[in-house]
């Protein structure tokens, strides 16, 4: 047996995917001022929503900043912040860093009263955002996942224009690649086997 089929469609979309998997860093090594494509980032949106959904809820909602609208969002969340006393420094870095990257997708998950679904609905909406980001590796963009401090989530949904009924999932950063991230050590996966 020589191996894979590299003719086999199957094997090369196989190993297509697991590269990008496997390739995939948390990097702000990116082009701030370089713009993304709107057309690109919808494409990257659109890879997000065939994440699994049970219930076919749909609940993720996406909000995209370039320009001066990451300037909007950082002095929204400062303000916030100076609000609840948080000291110089942070509120500098919290006012200029949503200019790191060119684009900043916010991504939100509409709340379910239902404990249950509302669980499911967020994790389908964190799966939707690794599809985001496999999907923004494999068209050559640099990406990094980042969070806000839930007392700070109000400032983001007044610029986004979200009620209360959304809960923030992630902001996550795109932007073509200025350097390289090197993979950290991963542990062997835990895995038990039941027969």
């Amino acid at each position: 047996m020589s191996g894979p089929d590299p003719t086999d469609p199957t094997v090369t979309t196989a190993a297509t995917v697991d590269g990008a998997i496997r390739s995939r860093r948390t990097s702000l090594l990116v082009d701030a001022e370089r713009p993304v494509p709107d057309e690109l980032v919808d494409h990257l949106i659109d890879q997000a929503t065939w994440a699994p959904n049970h219930k076919r809820t749909w609940p993720w909602r996406f909000t995209v900043l370039t320009g001066d609208a990451r300037s909007r969002l950082g002095d929204a969340v400062a303000e916030a912040a100076m609000a609840l006393g948080l000291d110089d420094a942070k509120v500098a870095k919290l006012r200029g860093k949503y200019r790191r990257s060119a684009v900043v997708v916010l991504v939100w998950v509409a709340v379910d009263a239902d404990p249950v679904r509302a669980r499911e609905d967020r994790d389908a909406t964190a799966a939707g955002v690794q599809n985001l980001l496999i999907s923004a590796t494999a068209n050559g963009l640099g990406s990094y996942w980042a969070t806000l401090s839930d007392t700070l989530v109000d400032a983001a949904r007044a610029v986004a224009g979200v009620d209360g009924g959304h809960d923030l999932v992630a902001l996550v950063y795109l932007g073509w690649p200025t350097g390289s991230v090197v993979a950290p050590p991963r542990p062997e996966p835990q895995v038990t086997r039941l027969h």
